[in-house]
């Protein structure tokens, strides 16, 4: 029970699976726990020494330890700047309060210096905010200082060591100052290198994986595997590559896969589709997942037809002799992430196999499509039936051409 008390106390305010502004809130939240604790832990003896004012001394330690309750509601409501005003201000009002009611040199005012530290870490270090608070603590800290020096205990201190010794909490404060500022850059060194590592780290996990799915990995812990109902998966694959393996230099190759597949890259981007996968010369793409839509087959049709057009350019620009199979599918699918060290986003079942032997039993420059992708395209696409096609562990299929838009 206490736990979880803790953890919400900690957490309070900071959204779920969210990285923005969570460590300054979290250190807040921190921050305030901690101090109410140390408060409380003064009861015992105000209430031992309780002739030394400790009524005065009870109500100081129960008002602020309440006002740090602020901290983490103000958080909870989305407020988290005032919440971090309310930090500093309360703290710097108990140290006050507090030097003044016990009305002796207690070095209590000390605990201000610790604040110039703590800023750092709860504000931004490029805002103005951030050094309003640590000019709060400093001030304060001094006019603390200079009334004990000259007013409380004036009578052990001559007028030169009066000078000397404020002169010294001068330096100290100064030295607080210029350290915390050095924390502060340092700070947002830090932070912006992390941010940059993680704007790369990001870039290159959505170059493996959908967008949804790379959030999915990030945020929530086990295995992610999902089924969709429907579903169009396109297969491509370079016809006679092993003669362009034999011909072509090691760099030639590389060029020319790299351009053709980057082109694919770019067309599946356009007309919606997820890049599923590169397997040698061979090019995977779906419609309809991660993201479910009723136009797959549609969207997967006009894919089609736009790499086929595109091939036909880059045949032209590399005077290549091999030809372009394209083969579609549509129907119930499973997707999900496997592997461990490299992982990858898959799909599988009868669609995806059906989609893979129309491209494998379809012709050079022809798209090659399933009863199904027919069905759900043919109001947008015009077809020629080829006939039925024996395909292995699946008997005979009726298939079709798909030909080009309807006008």
């Amino acid at each position: 029970m206490v736990t979880r008390l803790l953890h919400a106390w900690i957490w309070c305010g900071i959204p779920q699976n969210t990285t923005a502004d969570i460590n300054p809130t979290r250190i807040s939240n921190i921050i305030s726990l901690m101090v109410i604790f140390v408060l409380l832990l003064q009861v015992p003896i105000i209430l031992y020494y309780w002739h030394f004012g400790g009524s005065y001394k009870v109500t100081l330690v129960v008002s602020h330890s309440a006002l740090f309750c602020l901290v983490p509601l103000l958080n909870r409501t989305g407020l988290q700047r005032e919440a971090k005003f309310i930090l500093v201000g309360v703290f710097i009002s108990y140290i006050a309060w507090s030097c003044f009611v016990w009305q002796a040199n207690m070095n209590v005012h000390y605990y201000l210096l610790l604040g110039v530290f703590i800023c750092p870490f709860i504000f931004n270090t490029q805002t103005i905010a951030m050094w309003v608070c640590i000019e709060s603590h400093v001030i304060v800290f001094l006019l603390i200082d200079g009334f004990y020096i000259w007013q409380v205990n004036p009578q052990y201190l001559s007028e030169y060591h009066q000078v000397v010794s404020f002169s010294s909490t001068v330096f100290l404060a100064l030295s607080c100052t210029l350290a915390s500022m050095h924390i502060g850059r340092n700070m947002t060194r830090t932070q912006q290198k992390l941010s940059m590592a993680n704007q790369r780290s990001d870039a290159l996990l959505l170059n493996i994986l959908p967008r949804p799915i790379a959030q999915r990995l990030k945020n929530v812990q086990g295995k992610i595997a999902d089924q969709y109902d429907q579903a169009s998966i396109c297969f491509l694959d370079l016809e006679n590559f092993s003669l362009l393996v034999k011909t072509l230099k090691a760099h030639e190759l590389v060029d020319l896969l790299d351009d053709v597949f980057s082109q694919f890259d770019q067309l599946s981007e356009h007309h919606g589709l997820e890049k599923i996968k590169t397997i040698g010369d061979g090019y995977m793409a779906a419609a309809g997942v991660p993201d479910i839509n009723n136009a797959h087959a549609v969207q997967c049709c006009a894919y089609a037809l736009a790499v086929k057009e595109a091939f036909s350019a880059l045949q032209r620009k590399y005077h290549l002799t091999t030809g372009l199979r394209i083969g579609i599918g549509s129907g119930e699918v499973v997707a999900g992430v496997i592997g461990r060290s490299k992982f990858c986003y898959d799909l599988w079942g009868e669609a995806v196999t059906l989609a893979a032997r129309m491209e494998s039993h379809g012709r050079i420059d022809q798209i090659q499509v399933t009863q199904s992708t027919y069905e759900m395209a043919k109001h947008e696409y015009f077809f020629e039936p080829r006939g039925k096609v024996k395909i292995k562990g699946l008997g005979q299929i009726k298939t079709y051409w798909l030909v080009g838009k309807i006008e």
